[in-house]
């Protein structure tokens, strides 16, 4: 019994880890690259998040698209500008290392921009005069 339960344990967290593959990580930019970490066509997508400029969502259950090698559709918790909201988002691979991201009445090419950028603050000035 305790081998029953221990093996469905580890297929419940090898499954799991086969799904947090499933989502492409990065730093997309809508279209192509402009180097402006700011831009609202920014997207990064990281673990189960994907991050926009003044947005986040968490994603789960991702469902493989039939007929479609690599696309997924994940059901999304989001956030940003004090609002919070439902969604359904289907992801996938594009031709060139690119993703092509697709909401209810959307669609868009992502640029592979690099790898997710981590955004740390500044350092205090030396004598703690701040800059």
């Amino acid at each position: 019994m305790i081998r029953m339960i221990a093996s469905a344990g580890l297929l419940s967290l090898s499954a799991s880890a086969a799904f947090a593959q499933n989502l492409p990580q990065g730093r997309y930019e809508l279209n192509a690259c402009s180097g402006n970490p700011y831009s609202d066509g920014v997207m990064e997508l990281s673990g189960w998040e994907i991050l926009f400029y003044e947005s986040a969502c968490t994603v789960s259950n991702p469902e493989a698209v039939r007929g479609m090698d690599g696309a997924y559709l994940y059901d999304a918790q989001c956030s940003g500008e004090g609002e919070t909201w439902t969604a359904r988002y289907l992801i996938m691979p594009g031709w060139d290392n690119d993703v092509v991201f697709v909401q209810e009445h959307w669609a868009g090419l992502y640029a592979y921009c690099g790898p997710v950028t981590s955004y740390q603050p500044e350092p205090p000035a030396p004598g703690g005069a701040s800059k």
